[in-house]
């Protein structure tokens, strides 16, 4: 397949230019954009309104890839599904299908294989950082789940980039990617129900406000204190938090979006009364809500979960003393290594 065009790499402004340089008229580049990202078919020949040559002419030059799922598992708790997929070079990534009581399903996308930031109590830098994934090998996390759940009358309503890697390090990709999947032509997903979540890459959020990207944005802060994020998250001596409130103010004052930011709960480490008012501090002048995540476990990080104890007077400090807007994230998929910070590169 190398020396062929990967079809799903392209835009529909790009697809309607590609087939005319086959000779094809241009005006049959939307028809075919539906067939690959609405029906998402997996061969060109399944293309019925075009005519023979038309899709032969397609399979000379260009093919649609496809994922290799080479594991599937499902949570007993709460129906939460993780995917193992196999990429093209057989590197792999996770993928994990999120289910709500109101109907909702919510995919959490892998953007990079590994991860180049190695926070402390994340098990997908522990694999190291690979490469970036392009943009079919994005989307197709999405339609490869959707085409499975499809069959019983459900649809992916929501998005979040919050699988393995940091999105803005692979923001043309993630972009390419998000213009593809909101496309009325396509699966059509709204730009509201899309969420980039990042560990604060100053120079990504302006990139997203220079190019007015219209999705949501969630900040994994998980420390006020510039000292103690040093030792959790080793981007905070590039991206100290002095310079991410700053760029977060004039997000907010572009955008006028609510901002999330989340805070995973480390025992004896995060959740102290200083830890507290230094998060509500952080937090006070923006439009926000912070969501509180207990701790899942990652083997050889030697971190631990709060006590029940400690996270009640945690949150009796944020919520009833300082007014802090937050939720209390009640993690999915724990029994298959499939909540935040557990997915890896092999399973």
């Amino acid at each position: 397949m190398q020396d062929k065009l990967n079809i799903l790499n392209l835009t529909q402004a790009e697809l309607e230019i590609y087939i005319e340089t086959l000779g094809m008229k241009p005006f049959y580049g939307k028809s075919i954009f539906t067939w690959l990202h609405k029906k998402i078919v997996r061969s060109f020949r399944d293309i019925s309104d075009l005519s023979k040559k038309d899709r032969e002419l397609l399979e000379e030059g260009a093919f649609i890839p496809f994922l290799n799922l080479l594991d599937l598992k499902t949570s007993k708790i709460d129906n939460t599904e993780k995917y193992l997929f196999q990429l093209e070079d057989k590197n792999t990534i996770e993928t994990v299908l999120l289910r709500h009581k109101d109907k909702r399903n919510t995919i959490c996308v892998s953007s990079q294989v590994g991860c180049p930031i190695g926070c402390k109590f994340c098990a997908t830098g522990q694999d190291g950082f690979e490469r970036n994934l392009n943009v079919n090998e994005i989307i197709n996390q999405v339609y490869t789940i959707e085409r499975r759940i499809i069959k019983t009358h459900e649809n992916i309503t929501n998005i979040v980039f919050m699988g393995m890697g940091e999105p803005l390090l692979n923001l043309d990709n993630v972009r390419k990617s998000l213009e593809i999947l909101t496309n009325e032509n396509g699966i059509n997903i709204s730009k509201r129900k899309i969420t980039i979540s990042t560990c604060g890459i100053v120079s990504g959020i302006e990139k997203i406000l220079l190019e007015k990207l219209p999705i949501e944005l969630a900040i994994s802060l998980h420390s006020a204190i510039n000292e103690k994020r040093d030792e959790i998250m080793p981007i905070n001596k590039s991206n100290p938090l002095e310079d991410l409130y700053a760029v977060l103010q004039e997000y907010q004052k572009q955008t006028k979006r609510r901002i999330s930011f989340e805070y995973i709960m480390l025992g004896g480490f995060n959740i102290t009364e200083k830890d507290a008012n230094a998060l509500a501090d952080f937090v006070r002048s923006f439009d926000h809500v912070v969501n509180l995540i207990a701790y899942n476990h990652v083997e050889g990080t030697g971190l631990k979960a709060p006590t029940d104890k400690k996270i009640e007077k945690f949150l009796h400090v944020l919520k009833d003393i300082r007014g802090v807007n937050i939720t209390i994230r009640h993690e999915k998929g724990q029994d298959i290594m499939g909540a935040c910070g557990q997915l890896r590169q092999k399973t």
